[in-house]
């Protein structure tokens, strides 16, 4: 029944209200005009109800203004309160469903009750509609895409933009098998077989939504990647499967589909190609996870001034995975648990401070992303972080905050909270300056202390005059914002003589060493020190 009421129309709502409003009323206006306070003192009935109406004529008046104004007042509440679903449920743009009301129907909380075929499209090369035509036609584009794909997804709760030109849709994998099983010339196919038919139906359909804008016909490509998510699965991991099943298909030219069976997910587990939150969350809880360390040389002085921490998974068969493999899926895993006050990061801690007794002057520096100081009160649970590991180590932490991929944050908040940081007594270094991202904006108002030069800017320094000139730009500026500047992937001699001719001393590369394992830190210590000192 309640849920019921909730799936109501807002209309209907409203209406219900006023008619529980007249009953109430009708029954409180008849209990009250026969009410026995008044009756002993009449004959007969009608003198009864005279007087009962005159008597109680302000009284009922008053009473009804005061009905009549709370269900206003409520109707007003439930207008406002769908409205504000409607916001965050539906996408304003293409009017189907927002991810986090896809999660909400359909995630793992009891509301699914089919096996359901996922499927994760994204709309090939859409930049260049914006691009060629414009914003204000790609936004069409995409209201277009949205409308046509709630028809062929039948309805609009099997419909959902992921974000950007990515949309999502589900099917009841009943009425796929039914479908095939039904028609001629399919008997006897396998589900992978006709799940395969299926979606070539699918992409043919997909493709053939265009937008007529002024004479202009703009029609693109899709490329999608599914997945089966049965009721008991997990759906952030059908997810990944249906998602790796996708960027196989833009690998190899998109414009096509692919379907994520078991070979190819087991496959491409097995080439850690897919990675799970229940797959991170137990190589977290069996200590899988912990830092590397890369020093950071200082070659004006031949001293070691810090080692940076960077995150590896060793798997039980000793392959090392790489952040770019499930660092995404790691900051999911740790803000999450941020909230639940559980603060994943510290079993991380743990494992790779344990024993390591070096000379106090060097420093470690930890990354974290922009995204990390995107709310109020970041910078404060950052720094509870820095005091954990701090009750580990006596060396100073210096926090390194990436460039890569910020385009989306609030520049002015981040700012504020990695303040905070500042004003702790932390230090803050900008992570991967120089390629792609970057951001110059960023580079002059945010207080940072330390400038790093990202690898790919140092790769063509000896052989490309346009790379020296951005570095001996960058160099300039950070000087003359009192940074210091760090060249980082610095891998030749070359490179190196270089760096050390225009004044940048502080150098971490391949040339000096790989990052390495924390027990291994104080034998290469002592053999720099050996060779250099």
């Amino acid at each position: 029944m309640i849920k019921l009421l909730i799936n109501l129309k807002t209309t209907h709502k409203v209406l219900l209200l006023f008619i529980l409003f007249l009953v109430i009323f009708s029954g409180f206006f008849l209990i009250h005009l026969f009410s026995p306070d008044h009756n002993h003192e009449f004959e007969n009935l009608n003198d009864v109800i005279i007087n009962n109406f005159i008597v109680s004529f302000y009284e009922v008046v008053f009473i009804f203004i005061v009905f009549f104004l709370l269900v206003v007042f409520l109707s007003y509440i439930v207008i406002k309160t769908d409205k504000l679903e409607s916001i965050v449920n539906v996408d304003e743009l293409t009017n189907v469903q927002t991810r986090r009301s896809f999660f909400l129907n359909n995630g793992d909380n009891g509301k699914r009750t089919f096996d359901y075929l996922i499927l994760i499209i994204d709309i090939d090369y859409f930049k260049s509609v914006n691009d060629s035509f414009g914003h204000d036609v790609g936004d069409k584009y995409l209201t277009k895409f949205g409308q046509e794909l709630k028809k062929i997804g039948v309805d609009s709760l099997n419909t959902v933009r992921l974000g950007g030109e990515e949309f999502g849709l589900i099917f009841n994998l009943k009425d796929i098998e039914k479908k095939y099983k039904t028609t001629k010339g399919y008997k006897g196919f396998s589900l992978s077989q006709k799940i395969n038919k299926f979606s070539k139906s699918i992409h043919k359909k997909l493709n053939s939504i265009f937008l007529d804008d002024n004479k202009t016909i703009i029609q693109k490509t899709c490329s999608f990647g599914s997945a089966i998510l049965r009721v008991d699965d997990k759906i952030s991991d059908s997810l990944s499967y249906a998602d790796r099943a996708l960027q196989v298909v833009k690998k190899n030219g998109r414009n096509n589909y692919k379907f994520a069976d078991d070979k190819f997910i087991a496959t491409s587990m097995e080439l850690n190609e897919i990675i799970t939150l229940d797959g991170l969350s137990e190589a977290l809880k069996k200590s899988q996870l912990s830092f590397y360390f890369q020093p950071i040389i200082d070659i004006k002085n031949n001293s070691i001034k810090f080692f940076e921490c960077l995150i590896r998974w060793t798997k039980p068969n000793g392959t090392i995975l790489l952040p770019k493999d499930f660092l995404s899926k790691f900051v999911h895993l740790n803000t999450r648990s941020m909230k639940e006050g559980t603060r994943i990061w510290r079993t991380v801690f743990d494992k790779s401070f344990k024993n390591i007794n070096i000379d106090k002057r060097i420093k470690f520096s930890i990354n974290f992303q922009m995204s990390h100081f995107a709310n109020i009160g970041a910078g404060k649970l950052v720094m509870e972080e820095i005091e954990y590991i701090k009750t580990l180590i006596d060396n100073e932490i210096i926090v390194e905050i990436t460039e890569a991929q910020n385009t989306r944050i609030d520049d002015k908040a981040a700012n504020k909270e990695i303040q905070y940081a500042k004003n702790q007594g932390v230090s803050v270094a900008l992570d991967d300056y120089g390629v792609k991202g970057s951001n110059l904006e960023r580079l002059i108002n945010t207080p940072w202390n330390i400038i790093k030069l990202d690898k790919q800017l140092i790769n063509n320094v000896v052989t490309n005059k346009r790379s020296r000139v951005a570095v001996e730009g960058i160099k300039t500026m950070a000087n003359r914002l009192d940074n210091q500047i760090i060249a980082e992937g610095v891998e030749t001699k070359e490179q190196l003589k270089y760096l050390k001719e225009i004044g940048i001393n502080l150098i971490q590369g391949f040339l000096f060493s790989k990052p390495m394992p924390g027990n291994q830190i104080e034998g290469y210590i002592k053999q720099f020190s050996a060779k250099y000192q």
